[in-house]
């Protein structure tokens, strides 16, 4: 009987743990729910020139929203400093990147939904993810009142922003990272000589030979078709198509940045 009631109290215990369990998760999801409703409060619509400007420096320069959407939205006006490929490459995208003052054909109707859309990517369009290396989340939410401001109510500017320069990163860990995890010296040789080539196999090195596309002499600047950082970010984070430079999936958007500062110290030398 003494063991019974025992069993039955360890139950009771039991149960109690259980509830208390499953009202601490009720709690915190509740919690994060009601730190989401909270979070338009943080990014109304009628924000002043002071809180927005934040988000026009990160939507024209190190967020690279402008090279797709316009310089402040504006499709017709992309930045200056971008090549002519990738102005073409823009003008082929399908679906089209979305007209930010046209309130009436965007779909997204929450703030919660423009943060997830531009941290985690769109599907089936030239929306990519955004690690939080390349953006966190308070510049993400920097970013919203400064779209909403510009859905039809930001004047034109009198002047265009310049490049952000902030692309550049650590060229020691790029050098690194060119040589190993990235696999560039595979292809455009060790420091960027063509004709010094890593150990590999007979086979991989008459595949490299027999290449359409030659890779590109990193140390020719005249040779390059990218002409600026922004070109070289996006032709390392997503590739050349008709090249054999496909996407680099496994480098972070930091370590990219890390790599385009160790090229160009590669086109400084003679």
């Amino acid at each position: 009987m003494a063991s019974f009631l025992g069993r039955t109290a360890q139950g009771v215990r039991h149960a109690q743990w259980t509830v208390a369990g499953m009202l601490c998760l009720t709690a915190t999801l509740l919690g994060v729910s009601f730190l989401w409703a909270e979070t338009p409060l943080r990014t109304k619509t009628d924000s002043g020139p002071a809180d927005t400007e934040q988000g026009r420096a990160i939507f024209n320069g190190k967020g690279l929203c402008s090279t797709c959407h316009g310089v402040d939205g504006y499709r017709s006006q992309l930045p200056p400093h971008l090549s002519k490929q990738i102005r073409e490459n823009i003008d082929r995208l399908s679906p089209a990147p979305a007209d930010l003052r046209q309130a009436a054909t965007l779909t997204l109707t929450t703030d919660k939904q423009r943060f997830e859309i531009i941290r985690h990517g769109h599907l089936r369009t030239a929306m990519y993810p955004i690690s939080k290396e390349a953006l966190s989340d308070e510049e993400i939410l920097a970013l919203l009142p400064y779209l909403a401001s510009i859905r039809g109510t930001m004047p034109i500017p009198a002047s265009i922003p310049e490049p952000d320069s902030s692309l550049r990163g650590d060229a020691k860990h790029g050098r690194q990272l060119y040589h190993e995890l990235g696999g560039c010296a595979v292809c455009h040789g060790i420091e960027g000589h063509l004709n010094k080539r890593p150990p590999m196999s007979a086979d991989l090195i008459r595949r490299l030979d027999a290449l359409p596309a030659p890779p590109a002499n990193l140390r020719d600047a005249a040779t390059l078709k990218s002409q600026n950082d922004d070109d070289r970010f996006r032709s390392i984070k997503r590739g050349h198509p008709g090249t054999a430079m496909y996407p680099k999936t496994l480098l972070r958007d930091e370590d990219i940045r890390d790599l385009v500062a160790y090229l160009g110290t590669l086109r400084d030398k003679p």
